[in-house]
């Protein structure tokens, strides 16, 4: 398998590529770019984290939208899924076909050869993206983003899962994430950070939720403001998703939340003074 690294050193030859990053467009006005500016982390008092690398800005789930986020303080966001000899790889859909080109179908029927020799669709004005892999984004950004994983696939082996990240001792630098219950509980468990999922209307029990080892979650934006509350009140970090206006995002912050998902966090960041 090939460094992550290496690749995108090789893509930086590539004609038309730039040094130096394009200012970030307001995703509502203008074409979208493939790779967003480097700045200073963003503040730790409001976490903005990088869904699927900033999918308004960049090429989704790419190497280069991950390469970009990792310039900054954002933490990055990804879904797992499985190829077919298991290799887990960054894909939120079932199949690969609304943002891939070169492929076709379930990730399960790709090869790790047919997956590297793919392409990314970009952001309206962008340039297509490069796929990696979940062990090159630990091998390059574990011990310099955090990462936010979640696990799309259900084949996905949890123990396996946790075992890796235990062996390499990156544990505190990921946050595991899952719309399940069960398996929060068993990666919590197996001693991972964890931040379970909760869809629209959705409002569990916070006292056992964090009774169970589980420390983050993340409401779906719409989450209440006593429910919110609530959540806090229970010790749990709390990170709606998928917020990219800053209305919403002040709301929430306001409520009490620790964080958001957003696609484009560069943007609000500007838009929240956070930066």
């Amino acid at each position: 398998m090939f460094k992550l690294g290496a690749l995108l050193l090789g893509l930086s030859l590539c004609s038309g590529c730039t040094a130096t990053p394009p200012p970030v467009p307001d995703p509502t006005s203008g074409p979208a770019t493939t790779s967003g500016p480097a700045s200073a982390p963003p503040s730790s008092a409001f976490t903005l984290v990088a869904h699927r690398g900033g999918a308004l800005v960049n090429p989704e789930s790419s190497a280069e939208a991950f390469e970009s986020v990792s310039r900054t303080g954002f933490p990055i966001e990804t879904d797992l899924r499985r190829l077919k000899d298991g290799t887990l790889v960054p894909l939120h859909d079932d199949t690969v076909d609304r943002t891939m080109t070169g492929v076709t179908g379930r990730p399960a029927e790709l090869s790790p050869d047919q997956w590297m020799a793919a392409r990314i669709k970009a952001p309206p004005g962008g340039t297509e993206g490069t796929p990696t892999t979940w062990e090159a984004m630990l091998d390059e950004y574990a011990g310099r983003n955090l990462l936010v994983p979640e696990i799309k696939d259900p084949g996905i082996d949890l123990a396996a899962f946790a075992a890796n990240l235990l062996s390499r001792e990156v544990q505190d630098k990921v946050i595991v994430q899952t719309f399940s219950y069960q398996s929060a509980r068993t990666l919590a468990k197996s001693g991972l950070k964890v931040l379970y999922l909760l869809r629209k209307e959705e409002e569990p029990d916070p006292a056992a939720i964090r009774a169970s080892g589980i420390d983050h979650v993340g409401p779906e934006k719409g989450v209440s403001a006593d429910y919110l509350r609530t959540l806090k009140a229970a010790g749990l970090t709390v990170w709606p998703y998928t917020v990219n206006d800053e209305p919403t995002a002040s709301r929430l912050r306001r409520d009490g939340a620790d964080g958001i998902f957003t696609d484009n966090p560069w943007e609000l960041s500007k838009q929240l003074g956070l930066g």
